[in-house]
């Protein structure tokens, strides 16, 4: 076994059993699973809405007839952006072994502070890319739905559309700001001063 590997293992023994921030630590697990008993809750509810949405639209519109190029164009677009929003959401879920919660543990905090970051990659760039997309499904969709209509209606129509999407997207990303500078914020820098202080313990 090689010197690294040796001085690696110790680090971890020592951070284990002589870390002195187990009080710290004690109170960011309870703090952290309370957040994700939250999260999780939310996680499944997008997950039955999203489930709900491809029913609606791959079981029984899909199914009823046929479409053009374009409704089909808007429909994938749609499966697309909700599948990849599903993948990074759930991939941001974070994870409680036994250990981990009793023990304070270097590896689960990097894991941690990994998860937590990508929430905020989520809210900043993933969330907007998936509206944008929503809405350039809809609008391909829109062009055979509303085809029947006159051009006013058609406009009118698609144009409510747009803006309800925009508003309950604006009230959604203001309550995720306000939830991450509340919840996730403090629970970053709080990971960020154990690391640091286990870091030290170890050295």
């Amino acid at each position: 076994m090689e010197i690294d590997d040796l001085k690696n293992i110790y680090k971890e023994k020592k951070a284990s059993g002589d870390f002195t921030g187990t009080g710290e630590y004690d109170s960011l697990m309870s703090q952290l699973k309370k957040s994700e008993r939250k999260q999780w809750l939310r996680n499944i509810l997008m997950t039955f809405f999203m489930a709900f949405a491809v029913y609606i639209l791959g079981g029984k519109v899909l199914s009823h007839k046929h479409y053009d190029t374009f409704t089909y164009a808007g429909i994938y677009l749609i499966f697309a952006a909700m599948a990849a929003v599903f993948i990074f959401v759930w991939s941001s879920a974070i994870v409680f072994r036994k250990k981990e919660v009793t023990t304070p543990s270097i590896q689960f905090l990097q894991m941690a502070r990994k998860k937590l970051a990508r929430r905020t990659l989520i809210r900043r760039i993933i969330i907007p890319i998936y509206l944008a997309a929503i809405t350039v499904g809809i609008t391909l969709v829109y062009i055979e739905v509303l085809s029947p209509l006159e051009m006013l209606y058609r406009l009118l129509l698609h144009l409510l559309a747009i803006v309800f999407i925009m508003l309950v997207s604006f009230i959604a990303v203001r309550r995720e700001r306000k939830r991450y500078e509340k919840v996730y914020k403090p629970l970053q820098e709080q990971i960020e001063r154990l690391l640091n202080d286990m870091s030290r313990e170890t050295d």
